[in-house]
């Protein structure tokens, strides 16, 4: 090897200990084998030499960049090395900063990379069959102190680790410290985490962690985003999670917690991750997003454009989820105030719990912090538990001011199935709760209910929603006094609305029996005598009773039930309050024209916008229902062929008649359950006009040609000129 002034050495130590090699210098490492532990304690750029290939054999560290006593290594870059580890050998630990380690390959090991210093950039590096980090940013350990676990560590910030391949063995990348952004790299075969992360401000994206495999908890990525003294916030974007499995225990795609401590929660960010094929024992979530605002406000939540497919738990009373959000935020016995939650635009396909009691949601989520809630476009497939399935489950508890609205507007949810009870929407909240424009189908179990809602201390607007069952189904189960259901379409089920008692979908969730009840009793309180035990029993068949007896009173005029006639008030179930329905949408047809001639067109439009009382809704068209779905069809020409069906659009289907076959009257239907129908003639092509004969007339000679009269007139105007000027 050489230095730049052109010395040579037999080994990398001795070029770096020479007097003559200065901070700044750059040691080029030419083609073989070195068998040496490297010490850096200088400002050097150590390469290999252009494409040549250098393997280095330590007998425990690699390259050990220092700061003490000998001198400081901070600066030094670190870039094209081999390096083969014996079984507890470490490849490069870093202890100065500012430190450039790229393009270096690490083979076997207990460790591949160790930085404690701030502002070290690791990239393009390959890492291979380490047995327990392959990159380690930082350092923490537990101490026992007076029988007392504490953890210490050494927290390191401003680090890049970028687009480094890691086939490891328990962690591919830990990180403790503040600011550190960990992008692009790829992590497989690791035994525990991908990626563990603690400290605040994290940036992590574009990161591909995949065949995590084996006994335990397994996660793809968990990050802590902690600031106990101040403020924190969170991006994590972009990254792929495939094929995470537990043979044993829990497994979690992404796992998030963020928290600050008197101080404000910044903006919390999950977008555009990809999460796959995760399975696990007892519990099995793709997506887990946990925050607390400690005494301080949270700015923005924001779970966004994701995409999971197959979360599957096994195991008795287990649980699959696709996402789970917690946003939290407390000062004292109060709830602080976010300023934005939003969950938008994720898909959501294959969540599965195979065994008794297991439980599965696509969606799962429960605010304990002040703030509106949006939940809005997303895609939900195929969601199957063995005992409850729910698309979206949703539950708002602010208890400080009572009003922070939830609105679960624009979803798709299909196929939702389980043997005992299946939710498209599961909603309550202590403030408002607005369900709209929401299209759910194929719900199955002894029990479906289509949306559930329970407006604990506010209001309830369900409008816009698209639901169709299969006949043996509700469309919609309320509780409370001030629920309007409006302009939805609810058609095919054995109940359209039920007003539900307030504790049934608790007791259908959680059935317990009466001994169930006496054993939690005993085994809180151990010392309970059997009398005292059956009034206690006693008292909560008491309390249920009453409040289940609390009545419901729900407005629901102005839905389509895929009827004109009266929808039947034996298809409504008002328990102990009452479900007004009357009047309600009615389904209408028009032709424009009505009449047209072979070859040309009429334009259909279907709409219920009119109820059947007469009232005209066609100015509130924009509340109404969209998505599947309704059929046109015709005797005479086409509609696109002899039918066509077509969604409907805020209340509004269309389609054209064509006049292509021949004249005669078209009988032109539409059918969403109900069939109504209307008449274009079409007559036979226009016949062109006939000729019209024009008969020359003669004239009697009457004396001074014209061309006579035309020169006497000239003549006379010319005169005038003349007069004029003279």
């Amino acid at each position: 090897m050489e230095c730049w002034n052109g010395q040579t050495y037999t080994n990398i130590q001795d070029a770096i200990d020479n007097a003559n090699t200065a901070d700044g210098d750059v040691i080029n490492v030419f083609n073989g084998t070195y068998e040496e532990d490297v010490v850096v304690n200088k400002n050097l750029n150590i390469k290999v030499n252009n494409e040549d290939i250098v393997e280095l054999k330590p007998v425990a560290t690699g390259f050990n960049i220092v700061n003490d006593v000998s001198g400081s290594g901070g600066g030094t870059s670190i870039i094209g090395f081999i390096i083969n580890l014996l079984p507890n050998g470490l490849g490069i630990n870093i202890s100065a900063e500012n430190c450039i380690i790229l393009n270096n390959t690490i083979n076997g090991g207990n460790n591949g990379m160790i930085t404690l210093a701030n502002n070290t950039t690791i990239k393009n590096n390959k890492i291979n069959g380490t047995t327990n980090i392959s990159i380690q940013v930082g350092n923490s350990k537990l101490i026992n102190e007076s029988d007392t676990l504490k953890s210490e560590g050494t927290t390191v910030n401003n680090t890049l680790v970028d687009n480094n391949r890691i086939n490891g063995e328990i962690v591919g990348i830990a990180v403790l410290g503040d600011k550190n952004i960990i992008t692009n790299n790829e992590i497989s075969n690791i035994s525990n985490m991908g990626i563990a992360f603690v400290g605040s401000y994290p940036i992590i994206s574009g990161n591909k962690v995949t065949d995590i495999l084996g006994s335990e908890s397994k996660i793809g990525i968990t990050v802590a985003s902690l600031n106990l003294t101040g403020i924190t916030g969170l991006i994590m974007t972009g990254n792929t999670i495939a094929n995470i499995r537990s043979n044993d225990n829990k497994t979690t795609g992404i796992d998030v917690f963020a928290m600050s401590m008197d101080s404000p929660l910044d903006d919390i960010l999950v977008q555009g991750n990809i999460i796959a094929d995760i399975y696990g024992i007892g519990e099995s979530t793709a997506l887990s997003v946990v925050t607390l605002a400690f005494k301080g406000t949270m700015q923005s939540f924001k779970v966004i454009d994701n995409t999971i497919t197959n979360v599957i738990s096994k195991g008795l009373n287990s649980t699959s989820k696709g996402i789970y959000c917690l946003p939290m935020g407390f000062d004292g016995n109060n709830t602080t105030e976010s300023e934005e939650i939003i969950l938008s635009k994720n898909k959501i396909t294959g969540i599965k719990s195979e065994e008794d009691g297991g439980l599965s949601e696509a969606i799962s989520y429960l605010q304990l912090i002040q703030g509106n809630t949006t939940i809005e476009d997303n895609l939900i497939d195929e969601i199957e538990g063995n005992t409850m399935s729910a698309g979206i489950f949703a539950l708002g508890i602010d208890y400080t001011t009572f009003q922070s609205n939830m609105t679960i507007i624009k979803n798709n949810i299909t196929n939702i199935r389980a043997n005992n009870v299946t939710s498209g929407i599961l909603a309550g909240n202590m403030g408002n709760i607005f369900i709209l424009n929401n299209n759910i189908f194929s719900l199955d179990s002894d029990l479906s209910r289509f949306i559930t809602a329970q407006p604990i201390m506010s209001n309830l607007t369900i409008m816009g929603n698209n639901l169709e069952g299969t006949g043996k189904e509700i469309g919609i189960a309320v509780n409370g006094n001030n629920s309007t259901i409006s302009y939805n379409r609810i058609v095919n089920f054995q109940y359209y609305i039920k007003n539900m008692a307030f504790l049934e979908l608790i007791m259908e969730m959680y059935p317990i029996t009466d001994e169930q009840l006496r054993d939690y009793i005993k085994s809180q309180y151990p010392d309970i005598t059997d009398e005292q035990l059956d009034e206690l029993v006693d008292a909560f068949h008491k309390l249920k009773d009453y409040i289940n007896s609390i009545p419901s009173h729900t407005s629901a005029s102005y839905n389509w039930y895929g009827t004109n006639s009266d929808p039947g008030s034996d298809k409504f179930l008002p328990g102990n309050g009452t479900i007004n329905y009357n009047p309600w949408l009615i389904l209408n047809i028009k032709a424009n024209p009505s009449t047209i001639y072979v070859g040309e067109t009429s334009f259909i439009t279907a709409d219920v916008y009119q109820d059947s009382s007469g009232g005209d809704h066609v100015y509130d068209a924009a509340l109404f229902f969209s998505g599947p779905r309704v059929t046109f069809t015709t005797n005479l020409g086409n509609v696109g062929s002899k039918y066509i069906t077509v969604n409907w659009v805020n209340g509004l289907a269309t389609a054209v008649l064509r006049g292509d076959e021949g004249s005669g009257i078209a009988r032109v239907t539409v059918t969403d359950y109900h069939t109504i129908q209307t008449f274009v003639t079409i007559l036979g092509a226009h016949e062109p006009p006939e000729p019209v004969n024009h008969h020359l007339i003669g004239m009697q000679d009457t004396g001074t040609p014209l061309g006579y009269l035309l020169m006497a007139l000239i003549l006379f105007i010319g005169g005038l000129g003349l007069t004029y000027k003279k």
